[in-house]
């Protein structure tokens, strides 16, 4: 009877029963197999991937990378940063594209920089500018230094990173 109801065509079938090597009914069974996608749900997590990509998305490109406690100064004007040497202040040390350098070695790593410049560009002439990243916090000194130092390398434009109000 359980065979001609509606519970014989229906009924689930465990996969340990499928496995076993006693069959019954002496036939091979034959399983049906009935793949339901919930397609809304896939497009609805499909479309936030993608909403989520598209914001977190810039074409600009990073030009800086700020620390978790790093605060940029606030200004009402500024401009678009072009990529140059990044001079970094985080937390007392400072950092030339990323390397961690002495105030007495500062004006060596930006001569390097400038030296790198004309090896990989020869014929260009160099951008003599750096763009400063520091915490609205960081003493007058510090700041000053960097200053001179570039100076001492040529360096006649100097940028800092804000960010706008």
């Amino acid at each position: 009877m359980l065979k001609t109801s509606v519970l014989g065509h229906s009924a689930l079938v465990s996969s340990i029963g499928e496995a076993s090597i006693l069959n019954p009914q002496g036939e091979a069974k034959k399983r049906n197999v009935i793949a339901d996608l919930l397609l809304t749900a896939l497009i609805d997590a499909f479309s936030i991937l993608v909403i989520f990509l598209l914001m977190s998305f810039s074409s600009t490109g990073e030009l800086l990378f700020m620390g978790k406690n790093m605060e940029l100064p606030k200004a009402a004007q500024g401009i678009v940063l072009e990529r140059s040497a990044v001079v970094k202040v985080d937390q007392g040390k400072i950092y030339v594209e990323d390397q961690e350098v002495s105030p007495e070695q500062l004006t060596g790593a930006l001569l390097e920089i400038r030296k790198k410049f004309q090896e990989t560009r020869p014929g260009e002439e160099f951008p003599a500018q750096i763009t400063v990243q520091a915490d609205r916090r960081v003493k007058y000194e510090m700041l000053n230094s960097i200053v001179l130092a570039s100076s001492q390398a040529g360096i006649s434009d100097i940028k800092f990173a804000i960010i706008m109000k």
